[in-house]
Parts: structure tokens; C-alpha cells; sequence
């Protein structure tokens, strides 16, 4: 993962590090006879005309050789990423990887590995296999799909307790299970107006309905809270179709 990374001045979850592994290949790779060139972009708030580099990986840059190293049987190049804050990032971004077609091999041979901190050090960890369009024009990749939060223990029985927390000063609310965290809403927040940016349930407690839960309890918190509010997440616009009696939220400003 990158080291001494200069956080943002926002609160919330910022980008802190990253890595690209490979399996196979090793000893041509790390002589770099096969030039490798890796690039992450997303538009900014949506918007294609902010359109920034999140994390990047060059053959060609020396500072980038240099941290290459071997480790569990794979070769890890430590990305170069930057210090974004998730509520700025899209619901997706572009996975490219250039190289030669000898080094593409079988699925799986490629990760990535993105990593996601606040300031009271709590993380979440973004891992993905690189596809095949990730070789060619780009792999347009789902940011919640592929996060998790980290220190999930994944042996869980029962759900005996489901509370919501609101952490107004780093921008989210989470979603506890038995007092762990099993998900979080990300927003981000200009005046009276609040932007809902990203839904993430951990893979241990998926397929109990408590995506669901989170964004109506969150909903029901923020409709109290903020005069106007907008939804870049595509988890809560599905749940808001399915739930149109939240359709008002999303609409003129009201009343609190």
C-alpha cells in the first residue's frame, strides 16, 4: 500500500493506497522486458469534465520501479494513487492496463486492490480480478460492488441487533449488526444540501436485506436534516423506485 499519504482536508473515507498484483510472469515482469502501463480515472462528481487519474502504475517511471516487490508467490507494484475522498468518486470508474498481449494470460492473473481510510482509522478495502476489457478500451468497474468493510468477522449466524450510527462529521452513516459494522451509506454535504454518493454492505452480511434497511433508516434521518438532496448511488435509486413513498426526498426543496 502507498505510504505517508497526505490526507484530504474533507472527512470521510479518502483513497489511501493501493496495489496491482500479478501471478505468473514474474521473472519477465520484474525484468521489465515488456513495458506496463496501469491507469485508474473517474469523473469527479459525476462530471466527465473532471475527469482526474485516481491511482496509476508505470514501467517507465523510475520511482515506480523502485517499489516493486515479491510477496506470497505474487508481484506487487504499489500504486501511485491519490488522496481523493470516496463521497467525490463515481458509482464507477475506468480500469485500464497496458501492456503486452503475452502478460494478459488467464483470468485472475491480474488484481487490484484499492484502499480506503478516515481519520478515526476505520478502512475499507476495494479487490477485483482485471477482466478483459481492462486490456483494451477499459473496464468500466462498480465502486460498491467490489468493497468491503474491513474488520468483518464473515462467520455470522444470527442477527440479533440492527442499529444505525450516523457519523455526521466524517459523512456517513453505518449500519451495526450485533454492535459490528456490517455496512455504510457515503454522502457528502454543501450547505443545506446533502449528495448521496455510495452504498456498501460487507459480502458476510449480503443477501439479508440490509442494504435495504441501511438507506431506509438513513433516508428517514436525513429527511429530517436537509432542505434539498441529490442520489448518485444506484443501489439507493433502486431502492427508492421500489420505495416511492422516499420519491419526495429526492425532489423540490421542503420543509425540516
Amino acid at each position: 500500500m502507498t505510504e505517508h499519504v497526505v490526507r484530504p482536508d474533507g472527512t470521510g473515507f479518502y483513497l489511501a493506497g493501493g496495489e496491482l498484483t500479478m501471478a505468473g510472469f514474474a521473472e519477465q515482469v520484474i525484468a521489465f522486458e515488456q513495458p506496463i502501463d496501469f491507469s485508474i480515472t473517474a469523473g469527479l462528481f459525476g462530471s466527465t469534465d473532471l475527469d482526474v487519474v485516481v491511482a496509476s502504475w508505470s514501467s517507465a517511471e523510475p520511482g515506480d520501479l523502485s517499489g516493486v516487490r515479491s510477496e506470497d508467490g505474487l508481484l506487487v507494484l504499489p500504486l501511485r494513487t491519490q488522496a481523493l475522498m470516496l463521497n467525490s468518486l463515481p458509482s464507477s470508474t475506468r480500469v485500464r492496463l497496458r501492456t503486452e498481449s503475452s502478460l494478459h494470460a488467464a483470468a485472475g492473473t491480474w488484481q487490484l486492490t484499492l484502499h480506503f481510510r478516515n481519520r478515526a482509522g476505520s478502512g475499507l478495502t476495494w479487490h477485483a480480478g482485471l477482466p478483459a476489457e481492462a486490456f483494451d478500451a477499459g473496464w468500466t468497474a462498480p465502486l460498491a460492488d467490489f468493497l468491503t468493510v474491513d474488520g468483518v468477522d464473515p462467520d455470522i449466524r444470527e442477527l440479533t441487533s440492527v442499529t444505525l450510527a450516523h457519523h455526521a462529521d466524517d459523512e456517513f452513516y453505518e449500519l451495526l449488526v450485533d454492535g459490528q459494522r456490517a455496512g455504510i451509506l457515503v454522502y457528502h454535504v454543501i450547505g443545506s444540501h446533502l449528495s448521496i454518493t455510495h452504498t456498501v454492505i460487507d459480502q458476510a452480511y449480503r443477501g439479508r436485506g440490509l442494504s435495504w434497511e441501511l438507506i431506509r433508516r438513513a433516508l428517514d434521518d436525513i429527511r429530517t436534516r436537509f432542505l434539498t438532496v441529490s442520489n448518485y448511488c444506484a443501489i439507493v435509486r433502486q431502492f427508492v423506485e421500489e420505495n416511492p413513498e422516499y420519491g419526495d426526498l429526492l425532489a423540490l426543496p421542503r420543509p425540516v
